[in-house]
């Protein structure tokens, strides 16, 4: 399933968190933001849970 860009709101996401990007990605992003009019959190939150969802089940990876 290809990932989709939606519109949508996402309430009851109370959980706090602080992450860094490099400026690379952080830059399609927010261009992304200003092509689609979708804010920042919404498409984190839509691509964390497309990746997540799509995640090959062939168990843990091998340690580092």
């Amino acid at each position: 399933m290809a990932f989709t860009i939606r519109a949508i709101g996402y309430k009851g996401a109370d959980i706090g968190l602080t992450t860094r990007f490099p400026t690379t990605p952080y830059d399609r992003l927010c261009a992304l933001k200003k092509r689609t009019g979708v804010s920042l959190h919404s498409l984190l939150l839509q691509a964390v849970e497309y990746a997540l969802d799509n995640l090959p089940e062939e168990g843990p990876p091998p340690p580092p």
